[in-house]
């Protein structure tokens, strides 16, 4: 009958003592680990082997010797404890995110150099996580979003929903870019009436773009005239790079441009273009999401725009 009484649940401190005990080999250096005294680390040990009902430490020449039973239940308490450590591990890094998928999108401007350079930054951070980046057109940023297809977008262009969220990234002003050979590659700054008899390379008056452009041009009492129609921002540089004309860009689509022989220069006076984090109301922000506006953050700020805030 005895053999059907349930057994005693053991505690987990009384596992815990006896793992640190078997750890250090020694009552004085287990009591300081755990910060308790040696008499009370002593009676763990007296009540655990009752429970038990079998010998786990002898006193032989002065030092404490694990039994076999002891050296038994030790090779079990580690395995164990390992497959906690693991499972803590990986609690922990779900908490992070850095064992989990993050899928965003963003529109050419911001995608074509500061989101690389950012996502650059959450690479070195977070080596194991998965990374989605759609390339999206202004009008699919609200489907996106609503629809759970990815978690935030970046963009240039203003979004007017009232079930999207945002934050200012940062802001700068157009820039002027042109082969660097070009006769006003060296100027400081560029004025709307100094593109006088260029080439223009440019965007349609109805896109974001051709907004920002005109918005400038109206406060120099300019207009534009364009040349050649382009959609986006890779191919106004690939046109620029083969000297067919010179193009006006966002502050965020001209960073290195110098890579591809092309000069970049302020537009005088030129109007805010901001860069625009979104996010629909209706879904839990990931920690993912605050991470890539930090790193956008982050790169912006080193390349001297000018930040939100």
């Amino acid at each position: 009958m005895g053999g059907n009484m349930p057994r005693p649940k053991l505690k987990e401190r009384q596992i815990e003592v006896f793992r640190t005990v078997m750890a250090t080999g020694s009552l004085t250096a287990a009591a300081q680990q755990l910060g308790v005294s040696q008499p009370s680390l002593s009676m763990t040990i007296r009540r655990f082997e009752d429970e038990l009902q079998t010998k786990l430490f002898e006193r032989i020449g002065g030092r404490l010797v694990p039994t076999e039973e002891a050296k038994l239940i030790f090779v079990e308490v580690d395995r164990v404890y390992g497959q906690f450590d693991r499972l803590s591990d990986a609690i922990h890094a779900i908490a992070r995110g850095d064992s989990s998928v993050f899928r965003f999108g963003t529109t050419p401007s911001i995608g074509m150099r500061l989101v690389p350079k950012a996502l650059k930054m959450l690479r070195d951070d977070h080596p194991a996580r998965v990374f989605y980046c759609d390339f999206l057109p202004q009008k699919d940023i609200q489907d996106y979003l609503l629809f759970g297809q990815g978690s935030c977008v970046t963009s240039i262009a203003p979004a007017e929903d009232p079930n999207l969220d945002c934050t200012v990234i940062a802001s700068g002003g157009l820039h002027v870019v042109v082969p660097k050979d070009h006769r006003l590659a060296r100027r400081d700054v560029i004025a709307p009436g100094d593109l006088d008899g260029e080439v223009l390379i440019s965007y349609g008056p109805d896109t974001t773009h051709g907004r920002y452009i005109d918005a400038t041009y109206a406060r120099a009492g300019a207009e534009r005239k364009t040349h050649v129609f382009i959609h986006f921002v890779e191919t106004a540089l690939s046109f620029v790079s083969e000297d067919i004309g010179i193009a006006i860009l966002d502050p965020f689509s001209v960073l290195d441009c110098e890579r591809f022989g092309l000069v970049a220069i302020p537009l005088e006076n030129s109007v805010e273009v901001p860069a625009y984090l979104y996010w629909s109301k209706f879904r839990p922000r990931p920690k993912a999401t605050d991470e890539l506006a930090a790193a956008l953050t982050e790169i912006a700020r080193q390349n001297g725009m000018r930040l939100a805030g």
